[in-house]
């Protein structure tokens, strides 16, 4: 747990420090033709045309507790909506899939398939030309469904938990409008609670689950 713990803090802290320089130079982005100069090809002084929606497509790993769900080849998929101020820091909404590890004995079988609502921050900054570096971070509310199967047949269950991302990435302006990037994404997940222990027998967890992934983002 405090291993979890402490990727999660890395990969805000990385996100943090991405952040910085956009955050800084978002203060002093007053001039359009100064913006322009300065944050690369993204920068569109108007507001209205700061809205943005990406996708990630990727390979999702498990870290937990126990061996038992430890899975390194999910599948990562994401989509996001969102704006940036001036084209460098804003809101973000998105829809999260972090695969579906399973555990099997040979005589039963466990899998846990988990999504997520994210809400957070995110900044994109051109650092060369059209060269660019990007994080995010925020809140996600998820819904894990298991499904247990033995010789007592199938049981199916799903739980709500509450949870923390963030991510970094790296990537280049195609076009004014059209990115390309690589991202390290970090997800934080709680499921189950004291009624999934009851009834399906899985007890509440924690895993880490760390996310690579290439990404494409559009601006409109």
């Amino acid at each position: 747990m405090e291993s979890s713990m402490n990727k999660l803090a890395l990969s805000a802290a990385l996100a943090a420090l991405a952040l910085s320089p956009v955050l800084s130079q978002a203060a002093h982005a007053q001039d359009a033709n100064t913006s322009t100069a300065t944050y690369g090809s993204n920068i569109d002084p108007n507001w209205q045309d700061n809205f943005f929606v990406a996708g990630q497509l990727g390979q999702s790993q498990y870290r937990v507790d126990s061996d038992v769900l430890n899975h390194n080849h999910g599948v990562f998929q994401n989509v996001r909506f969102g704006w940036r101020w001036n084209g460098l820091v804003g809101p973000e909404i998105g829809y999260v899939y972090l695969g579906q590890p399973k555990w099997s004995d040979g005589y039963s079988q466990l899998s846990v398939k988990p999504r997520a609502a994210t809400v957070g921050v995110n900044g994109k900054y051109n650092f060369y030309q059209g060269w660019f570096v990007t994080a995010h971070a925020g809140y996600m509310r998820s819904q894990t469904k298991f499904a247990a199967t033995g010789d007592f047949g199938t049981d199916r269950y799903k739980t709500w938990n509450n949870g923390l991302y963030a991510g970094v990435g790296v990537g280049y302006d195609v076009t004014h409008n059209f990115s390309l990037g690589l991202n390290y994404d970090n997800y934080r997940l709680q499921s189950g609670n004291n009624t999934s222990l009851d009834n399906i027998g899985v007890p509440h967890g924690r895993a880490n689950v760390a996310n690579y992934s290439a990404s494409a983002e559009y601006r409109f």
